[in-house]
C-alpha cells in the first residue's frame, strides 16, 4: 500500500512539472477598460500616454515592456521622389487580448537621415517596404523622442456599438474606397478603422493635428479608390 502511494506521489510531482513548463503561471495582464482613452483640454490621453508630450522612455515606464523600434520606408524608382521616412516602436501581444500597439515617433529629419544612413539591419519586403533598425548608437537617443501617434490593433472584435454608448457617434463617416469602414472622432484624434475582413484599428493622434494627419490622407484614399 506505502510503494503505491509512494508511486502516486511521485506521478503526481511529475505531471505537475510537466503541465508547470507546458503551461506555466503567468500573472494576469487584462486590457484596461477602453485602454484608458481620455480627453482632457484638447488633449488625448491613451494607455496614460500623451501625444507629443510622452516619451518612448515614458512608454517603457507605462507599460512595463520595451517596444522594438524601427524606421520605415518604401522602394521607389529612379524618377520618383524618395519616399517618406517613418519611425515607429512596436509592441506586440501587449494584453491578454492580443493587442498590438504602434508608438509613431517624433524625429528630426537630421536623425532620421542618420538612421537611414547607418541602415542597421535593412530588410526589404515584397511589397517594397522597407525596414531599417536601429544602430545601437542611437538606442539611447530613441527614448527620449515624444509620440505622435498610438496605433491599436486589437485583438479581439470591439463591439462598436458599446464603443458608441462609451464616446459617442461618430462625427463623420467614410468608406476609403478599399473596403473599410471609417469611423472619425475629430475631438479624439480618432480614425477608428472598421476593415472588411479583420480585427478593428484604432489610429490616434493629436485632436489638431487629426485633419491635416488622418482625414486629408484618408480623402485622397477615397478618390483614388473611386
Amino acid at each position: 500500500m506505502i510503494a503505491t502511494w509512494s508511486y502516486r506521489l511521485v506521478l503526481a510531482l511529475i505531471l505537475a512539472l510537466v503541465f508547470y513548463y507546458i503551461y506555466p503561471n503567468s500573472d494576469p495582464n487584462p486590457r484596461p477598460s477602453w485602454w484608458n482613452i481620455e480627453i482632457q483640454n484638447s488633449q488625448v490621453s491613451v494607455l496614460n500616454l500623451n501625444m507629443h508630450q510622452s516619451t518612448l522612455d515614458d512608454v517603457s515606464k507605462q507599460l512595463q515592456v520595451k517596444a522594438d523600434v524601427a524606421m520605415f520606408t518604401k522602394r521607389t524608382r529612379k524618377d520618383e521622389a524618395p519616399a517618406a521616412l517613418h519611425l515607429e516602436a512596436y509592441l506586440e501581444d501587449l494584453y491578454d487580448e492580443g493587442d498590438r500597439v504602434i508608438f509613431g515617433l517624433d524625429a528630426s529629419d537630421e536623425l532620421l537621415a542618420l538612421i537611414k544612413k547607418e541602415a542597421f539591419e535593412p530588410q526589404l519586403f515584397p511589397n517594397d517596404v522597407i525596414r531599417i533598425g536601429i544602430s545601437p548608437s542611437l538606442s539611447e537617443t530613441m527614448g527620449h523622442l515624444t509620440i505622435r501617434s498610438i496605433t491599436v490593433i486589437a485583438g479581439w472584435q470591439v463591439v462598436f456599438e458599446e464603443f458608441k454608448e462609451k464616446f459617442g457617434e461618430p462625427a463623420q463617416f467614410l468608406n476609403d474606397g478599399q473596403g473599410n469602414a471609417h469611423f472619425l472622432y475629430p475631438a479624439m484624434g480618432l480614425d477608428f478603422i472598421q476593415p472588411a475582413d479583420g480585427l478593428q484599428i484604432l489610429q490616434f493622434v493629436a485632436p489638431d493635428k487629426f485633419e491635416e494627419t488622418l482625414l486629408r490622407p484618408l480623402l485622397e484614399i477615397q478618390k483614388q479608390g473611386h
